[in-house]
């Protein structure tokens, strides 16, 4: 059933009565309470079986606030705007004896944008948003995706608490949204905690402040419209169409919010059928993609208007440039701001700007939203005052030409901001938003993005400052595997020859599928069968599908050659016991779920890989489920001289050595002569018969010797070690103590030099 809260725990919520026609009023079953009862019995009331069921269902609604609102019931005015999101999962129903509240899915809800912000989110961002009111003076405060409310009415409650009476704090209330029905419901929502506060307010008063409209399409003093989209200056013209101001660069809007607080859509705009069950709202395809050539056409958004969008990058740009300069804002957006390369433009932009305040990644323990995985992480961004804007004298004598000073605005990204305190607050792993980073957080000046991040400048994901530390002396001793020219992403430092190849999709290419073995035919490896320089090692032992040989061969070419192929498995977590998993294969079809690795010394980088202290410095720029190529390809690994000198373990090189252990720490089958035949032409011998033991020692000896020729001492190495939680925890399980650590540290003993 559908409560006050918004939770839906039955398929289908009990019908009611239907109304007799002489009263059209219909009797709320006794097990049915809350606005779902409300809503269901103003459908009942309407009487429209024959309207779309979405629109029945809006109507419904709306008469359900309108009636609570004539019986002078505010707390349930609020209460259906609060479980708006959760009322889009369900439409009116006939049902036998009335009606019922009927099962359609989250398409709706996932069209509209409707994630209402729990309160203990809605709180924290109000709070960090607003910690005390500037000068005794009023905020104006706006909210560009406000929905049914949730944020502007947690932010009145904080202005509230900080004294600004009821009849002052109206004034400062702004909000956007493009769904009129959630537009309504923040009007009375809104209205209804005003008039409890002891101001009476009717939803009427708020149609100025709170407007239906695209915030992200319309038009600007700089722009011209995009779409059907609001625009703002004309909106809010006491707050961006202020004559004295001088302009936003991008925008020239005059003026700014003092405060902006959003939680917006977190669609990508591109329809997949996939991402709706193939079930996708009529005219959705053909509305978003209007929305994205807007995005990328207009000009309004040259941080995050390209590629394949996602609403909410888009929206924190907007969030950025409708700040005033002094102003503070508090977001709650997808983790991937952090990580995602969508996303590097406009965070680097931030830290450069010095307006990246604090950046919070929460790991949640539960689903944060009703209905949603709690697999997904989020984040808190703050910013600290909008882009910079020029005097109105600099407006009017600097030429476009004319070369900035040291530390003067770009027209995009804004001022250069100095090293110092500027630099943003991150923590990661948070357990939620009012958590105290503490030990976990870590200063990101915006140098550091290129430095850990040279290719893509995406923020490094360190869990506390001592991993800062070790991660940033890393990427200042070693070079990472592959580096690109940040404008033109051409290698300009590939040490090691590096090719990582994409291997047959397991949807588009799945017209070269077989289901079982034949002539001419390989067996299709995916992830689940391997594990750690084990082809053989994963969950799955035997293959779904068999490929051509012509197909592996058209689409590998030479790799082929070498007679057998290397990959990593790519979808792995940072929270899983090893985020890195290489393996070496034969000469098999290959999915999309284990991409190729290629290079001249192909098992000595397939050793490297293999390391806890190559896959530690990958945990710290990965979030999510997927190792792509550009995270691998920013890892720091010894280049191949370091292998080439003596070594001071044994005869030889230490590329002898590491080969000599990597051999004894692959699993072998025979299905991987080729690699044999590879090691036995460097005189490196292969393990005659299986040896679980050797294999362990062997791959202790490679993880030391890798933290050797990465430059890390032993305390060092007994931190990221200890970062490994869920490694540890199965070996304590299996055997009584975290014996990979110690094994490793007793490997670094016997070959750390005296």
């Amino acid at each position: 059933m559908i409560t006050a809260r918004g939770v839906v725990d039955d398929d289908v919520v009990p019908a009611m009565k239907r109304a007799k026609p002489a009263t059209r009023r219909a009797r709320v079953a006794p097990e049915l309470t809350g606005p779902a009862s409300l809503v269901l019995a103003a459908a009942a009331e309407i009487g429209a079986a024959d309207l779309d069921p979405q629109l029945w269902r809006d109507q419904a609604v709306l008469l359900a606030v309108e009636q609570a609102w004539a019986a002078d019931d505010l707390v349930t005015v609020g209460a259906i705007a609060t479980g708006y999101d959760a009322l889009l999962l369900y439409v009116p129903a006939p049902a036998p004896g009335g009606l019922a509240l009927h099962p359609v899915g989250n398409a709706e809800r996932r069209h509209r944008g409707a994630f209402s912000t729990p309160a203990v989110y809605a709180d924290s961002l109000a709070r960090r948003a607003i910690p005390e009111l500037p000068d005794g003076e009023l905020p104006t405060v706006v909210d560009p995706a406000c929905g049914a409310g949730n944020l502007l009415r947690a932010a009145l409650s904080r202005l509230l608490s900080l004294g600004v009476p009821p009849e002052q704090a109206i004034a400062a209330l702004h909000g956007v949204d493009a769904d009129p029905i959630a537009v309504s419901l923040c009007r009375s929502a809104l209205a209804a905690d005003l008039s409890l506060a002891g101001r009476p307010t009717e939803p009427a008063e708020l149609e100025h402040r709170i407007r239906a409209g695209d915030g992200l399409s319309g038009a600007t003093p700089n722009q011209q419209a995009a779409g059907a989209g609001l625009t703002w200056h004309e909106a809010f013209p006491q707050v961006l169409g202020q004559e004295d101001a001088a302009p936003e660069p991008v925008t020239g809007w005059r003026g700014g919010f003092d405060v902006v607080v959003a939680n917006p859509p977190w669609e990508r705009l591109k329809v997949h059928a996939r991402d709706w069950g193939g079930e996708i709202p009529v005219g959705l395809r053909d509305r978003r993609a209007g929305t994205a050539r807007a995005l990328r056409d207009a000009g309004r958004h040259p941080l995050t208007g390209a590629g394949e969008l996602n609403a909410y990058l888009p929206f924190v740009e907007t969030c950025w440039r409708l700040l005033a300069p002094g102003g503070r804002a508090s977001l709650l957006v997808p983790a991937g701001i952090a990580s995602d390369r969508s996303a590097a433009r406009l965070l680097e932009a931030l830290c450069t700007a010095g307006a990246l305040g604090r950046l919070h990644l929460i790991e949640p323990r539960g689903p944060i939203f009703a209905g949603v995985s709690g697999r997904v992480g989020v984040a808190i961004v703050e910013l600290r005052g909008g882009p910079a804007r020029e005097t109105v004298n600099e407006a009017v004598t600097g030429g476009a030409d004319a070369d900035p000073a040291p530390g003067a605005a770009d027209p995009i990204a804004g001022p250069v901001a100095p090293e110092g305190p500027s630099a943003a607050e991150v923590a990661v792993g948070l357990a939620g938003p009012d958590q105290p980073a503490g030990e976990r957080a870590w200063r990101l000046p915006a140098h550091l993005l290129r430095v850990v991040n040279p290719n893509t400048a995406t923020a490094p994901l360190f869990a506390s400052a001592t991993d800062a530390g070790i991660v940033t002396a890393a990427h200042r001793r070693t070079p990472v595997l592959l580096r690109r020219d940040p404008a033109s992403a051409v290698p300009t430092q590939d040490p090691w020859k590096l090719r990582l190849v994409t291997p047959l999709h397991m949807t588009r290419d799945a017209r070269h599928f077989r289901s079982g073995p034949g002539e001419g035919l390989v067996p299709l490896w995916e992830a689940k069968h391997c594990a750690m320089l084990d082809p053989n090692g994963g969950t799955a032992t035997a293959p779904r599908y068999w490929v051509p040989m012509e197909v592996v061969r058209e689409r590998y070419g030479d790799l082929c050659d070498r007679g057998w192929l290397a990959g990593y498995r790519n979808v792995s977590t940072t929270v899983a016991p090893r985020t890195l998993l290489p393996t070496p294969l034969p000469v098999v079809a290959v999915g999309n779920s284990l991409p190729l690795i290629s290079a001249d010394r192909l098992p000595l980088l397939l050793a490297a890989l293999s390391t806890l202290p190559v896959d530690y410095l990958l945990r710290q720029k990965h979030a999510g489920a997927n190792v792509n190529f550009f995270k691998l390809e920013q890892v720091p690994v010894p280049p191949p001289e370091a292998y080439d000198v003596p070594s001071p373990w044994g005869d030889g090189t230490i590329a002898d050595w590491v080969l000599t252990r990597f051999a004894r720490a692959v699993t072998w089958s025979d299905d991987l002569h080729g690699l044999a035949a590879e090691l036995g032409r460097s005189g490196i011998e292969v393990p005659g018969r299986p040896d679980p033991e050797g294999v362990l020692t062997a791959r202790a000896e490679l993880d030391a010797a890798h933290a050797l020729l990465l430059g890390f001492d032993r305390a060092e190495l007994t931190h990221l070690l200890g970062t490994f939680t869920a490694l540890r925890r199965q070996d304590e399980t299996r055997h009584g103590g975290f014996v990979t650590a110690d094994r490793v540290l007793r490997a670094y003993d016997r070959l750390k030099p005296v």
